[in-house]
């Protein structure tokens, strides 16, 4: 017959028995999840052309304001 002493030490062993498989099924799992990223070569991205070059005409089009020297710096950003 077991002792209370001798059922809680039992208990405690195989707490720690479960503990340690799920750790290795997690490790295991994580090892897996690695194995399968380095299998997947990410594809070169290709440049995309603009449709056209902007032009000095398309910046005017904005009709934007003329710089004047008198402004100040936080003016002129603004």
């Amino acid at each position: 017959m077991l002792t209370a002493k001798m059922w809680h030490a039992q208990a405690i062993a195989n707490t720690r028995h479960t503990n340690n498989v799920v750790a290795d099924k997690i490790a295991n799992a994580i090892h897996r999840i690695v194995d399968a990223m380095q299998l997947v070569v990410a594809q070169p991205r290709a440049m995309i052309p603009p449709a056209r070059l902007v032009k000095m005409e398309d910046f005017r089009r904005h009709k934007p304001t003329k710089f004047t020297s008198k402004a100040t710096l936080d003016e002129a950003n603004a």
